[in-house]
């Protein structure tokens, strides 16, 4: 293998795992305070994905596309912890994922009916300059769409990691009750969880947006973005960044080594890994193993 063929798959590598890590943090973020999956949040991106294509399309600037696409994550995320996932608190698990799996589906009505004639998609020009380190050829889009979800996802383990809130959204997810007899505010702090969920999502969706364009299928990268989350394990936020370095190595050099024998195994490796993980080691890297007594 050339050296600036590993290189190429390195960076792209590199890049795509920034994307799926701030992704699949928006899955685990939800599955830290309610215990179940949202599959609604591929929706998210997708929704948010068209509207900054709109508005960009009516001449909007990229940063109050970015801030238009930040504000109807973070809203949706509220509005689904609202309406879904609190009349369901106390129930299985299963329930919130067969909520979340229609409200999915909801989520991509309301962005075919929104972007109408949009709807097919196209390219967001965010950056069009094109740069070559040895051979590695570097695009503007890659770049934004790097420093878009390096933003995010910086944003938020930062908020989790070192402020009181991020202490206060710890002490929800790891012991609600005990959380609540020390006067927090839980459902507060659930919503809020919520909340930065959809927003990583819907900078997520911008991301791959910016990377890959617009497409009505870009919500698969946000169901790959899964897979990050079973590997470093859907209790953790920090080892997010490992599940989606694995995962994207995975994907570029799997796809590069396998092309011969197995065309197109870039698009289901993310499916074969994720299968993997829930029969071989289904906590992941850095979740926390459960032990149940029967």
């Amino acid at each position: 293998m050339e050296p600036y063929i590993i290189a190429t798959l390195v960076k792209e590598s590199l890049v795509m795992s920034i994307l799926y890590s701030v992704t699949a943090l928006g899955f685990n973020l939800v599955y830290r305070v309610n215990k179940s999956i949202n599959l609604a949040h591929p929706g998210i991106a997708l929704l948010a994905g068209y509207a900054a294509f709109i508005a960009s399309a009516h001449g909007l600037g990229f940063f109050l596309v970015a801030v238009i696409v930040s504000a109807t994550g973070f809203a949706l995320g509220l509005l689904m912890e609202r309406g879904i996932a609190r009349p369901l608190l106390g129930r299985s698990p299963v329930a919130l994922i067969a909520a979340t799996l229609g409200a999915l589906y909801v989520l991509r009505g309301v962005a075919i009916e929104a972007s109408g004639d949009y709807w097919s998609g196209g390219s967001l020009d965010v950056m069009n300059t094109v740069y070559s380190v040895g051979g590695v050829v570097i695009t503007g889009s890659d770049i934004a769409a790097l420093l878009v979800a390096a933003a995010a996802l910086g944003l938020v383990i930062g908020i989790h990691r070192f402020t009181r809130l991020g202490v206060a959204m710890r002490a929800v997810a790891e012991n609600p009750y005990g959380a609540a007899g020390y006067g927090l505010p839980v459902r507060r702090l659930t919503a809020l969880s919520w909340g930065f969920a959809g927003l990583l999502g819907a900078l997520g969706g911008l991301a791959f947006g910016i990377k890959a364009g617009i497409t009505p299928s870009m919500d698969g990268y946000v169901l790959k973005a899964l897979t990050a989350s079973l590997l470093a394990g859907l209790d953790t936020v920090e080892g997010i960044i490992v599940g989606g370095l694995v995962l994207s190595f995975i994907e570029q050099f799997g796809d590069y080594a396998l092309h011969n024998y197995l065309p197109g195994f870039g698009g289901v490796a993310a499916f074969i890994v994720m299968l993997l993980v829930l029969l071989v080691k289904p906590y992941g890297f850095f979740g926390t193993e459960r032990i149940e007594r029967l």
